[in-house]
């Protein structure tokens, strides 16, 4: 059983086809752990694209806040170009769409072959605004985990990949695909094969991106620092 997990597309169509493209067929089944949409230039594109291969969707608080008009509960230093992107995105999206984000389960348990999963965007609980960083201590981290039955857990929100294992549950957050934070512009993606899982790497056409930004109706500071993120993997 082969399995592509992705999270974090944040519109941005290039990175998420370049993914797909370097899968090729290899996967058995598609799990998006959020936010979809907010921070890039095609979230159309990306939406119909995740709604036709994805088994599995997670809402976000990006497409929480787009879905429902709420605010995303970003930090200080991102609240500006969320806010910003948010109303662009909502212009671009049909009401459907937006039914459709805000509709999505938060938390998504289910057993494959005797294998318990657990599927959230930002923590086992299913606090979306909630990050759960690399760099979480065990006691943290077994905190989190104190009342989770589950073999595998699959979280997203950071932007940076990790792999931890704890009291025997494993924890995998596939980073980012449109918006990496860890210091890589490359797109990022996690791929389980037969029970192994493995973080991936990938270039993309940034220029495509960054193209289709300019072309958008955001201010020209928004899509310079959002252009900045891009090209650094990071702000």
């Amino acid at each position: 059983m082969n399995i592509l997990i992705i999270s974090d597309i944040h519109a941005n169509y290039a990175a998420l086809t370049a993914v797909i493209e370097d899968v090729g067929n290899k996967f058995d089944y598609v799990w998006c752990l959020g936010d979809t949409v907010n921070y890039g230039p095609q979230p159309q594109k990306c939406l119909e694209v995740v709604r036709a291969i994805s088994d599995r969707i997670i809402r976000g608080n990006h497409d929480n806040a787009v879905g429902l008009g709420v605010d995303c509960g970003c930090s200080i230093k991102y609240r500006p170009l969320a806010d910003a992107c948010k109303e662009f995105t909502k212009t671009v999206l049909g009401e459907g769409d937006k039914k459709f984000l805000a509709a999505l389960p938060m938390v998504d348990k289910f057993e494959i072959d005797g294998q318990k999963f657990l599927l959230s965007h930002g923590s086992p609980g299913g606090d979306m605004y909630k990050y759960i960083e690399p760099s979480v201590s065990d006691n943290t981290l077994f905190k989190e985990l104190e009342d989770i039955d589950a073999d595998f857990v699959f979280l997203g929100h950071t932007h940076r990949p990790m792999i931890k294992k704890l009291r025997g549950i494993t924890i995998i957050n596939p980073g980012s695909v449109g918006q990496p934070r860890d210091g890589s512009p490359l797109a990022s993606y996690a791929l389980w094969e037969d029970g192994h899982v493995e973080i991936k790497r990938v270039e993309y056409d940034i220029d495509k991106t960054l193209t289709a930004l300019k072309n958008t109706s955001l201010k020209h500071d928004i899509v310079d620092t959002l252009s900045k993120i891009l090209l650094t993997g990071g702000l």
